[in-house]
């Protein structure tokens, strides 16, 4: 057997996998990096304002400005801001009201003046407004932010905290749910036997970009879930994602923020304005006792500078298409406005 002659194949063919995989790679790479196609940007890893940073935390991108039916415009503090350019003074005098959550305060679907902060700037310009929502947030994510600004922004008078998430994320692991898990990472928990999910990273080189793409592929092509499926869940992880609001708070009570009120609010979506007797599905009903478990333990949380801002209250005699644009808990201008408003009231108190 001539073994030379097959050492040579060996190599040959060696080389030219490994010469073909780094080109794969540095094609991916400049793909991602010059934004060849626009869709893979809209995935539910990340959306196009988004992107991951180098601790594989989603934030949104600095310096965006997207002009399509919604307007996105962010300054270089990674902030929502109303005009392309903006940047946000973190520094001067002026009192300020930060506005932490997810894609509730964010204005999901509607414009910078649709959105909660938008509508408060409308009422009341004694303040200046900083909009520091990401969407996907949850609580952990929300205040993590906020920690990691709170340092650099003077005069803090005011915080308004309000999450949906992670609400359906732990509707959809269960007992299995942690504080860690994310829209941004749910599916690597999912997915991490997949072998583009569990090899991330090339020592020296960083992401693998070819890998980004496959993963990017898989979740808008192929990943799907039932969401009726009926999920396991004990008392006991019940209790402790019920807790899991106020233990959040607590977080920015140590913060001994003494000159900040903190305004927070319960969780808000169409299900709270419906009948409960007309509610036929069995997994809306278990999520919408969930969601008065949690808002009533909300309602019970009391500590110095905390402020329970009732909207489920606020909205019990508005319209469910006027308050919301969809069916999870995004809100109309409207819905928004009545927020800002409530906001102002209590500010003005």
């Amino acid at each position: 057997m001539n073994y030379k002659k097959y050492f040579k194949i060996f190599k040959k063919v060696s080389l030219i996998i490994l010469i073909s995989l780094i080109l794969i790679e540095f094609v991916s790479k400049i793909i991602l990096k010059l934004n060849f196609f626009q869709s893979l940007e809209h995935s539910n890893l990340t959306f196009s304002f988004t992107e991951f940073d180098k601790k594989n935390s989603i934030d949104l991108r600095k310096k965006i400005s997207i002009e399509s039916d919604i307007k996105v415009y962010t300054d270089l503090n990674r902030l929502r801001v109303k005009n392309s350019g903006y940047n946000t003074d973190l520094n001067n005098n002026t009192p300020k009201i930060v506005f932490l959550g997810d894609s509730v305060p964010f204005g999901w679907g509607m414009n910078y003046e649709g959105s909660i902060p938008g509508h408060f700037e409308k009422v009341n310009n004694k303040y200046q407004v900083i909009n520091a929502a990401v969407p996907s947030y949850t609580p952990k994510q929300s205040i993590t932010k906020f920690l990691n600004y709170s340092t650099k922004i003077n005069n803090i008078k005011y915080i308004y905290i309000s999450n949906f998430n992670p609400l359906d994320l732990y509707l959809l692991f269960g007992e299995k749910w942690n504080d860690d898990i994310n829209w941004s990472n749910y599916l690597q928990y999912f997915s991490k036997d997949l072998f583009f999910f569990k090899y991330k990273r090339i020592p020296l080189w960083g992401d693998i970009s070819s890998f980004k793409i496959l993963r990017k592929f898989y979740i808008i092509n192929f990943f799907r879930f039932n969401k009726t499926t009926k999920y396991n869940k004990t008392k006991t992880s019940d209790e402790n994602f019920i807790n899991y609001f106020t233990d959040q708070l607590n977080r920015l009570k140590n913060l001994n923020l003494e000159n900040s009120i903190i305004i927070f609010t319960p969780i808000l979506t169409p299900l709270n304005l419906k009948n409960y007797d007309e509610i036929e599905n069995e997994i809306e009903k278990e999520k919408l006792d969930l969601i008065n478990n949690i808002n009533l333990n909300l309602k019970k949380y009391n500590n110095k500078n905390f402020i329970f801002l009732d909207i489920v209250s606020l909205m019990k005699n508005q319209k469910i298409d006027q308050i919301f644009i969809d069916d999870c808990c995004h809100l109309s201008s409207f819905g928004a406005k009545i927020i800002a408003e409530n906001i102002n009231l209590i500010i003005n108190d």
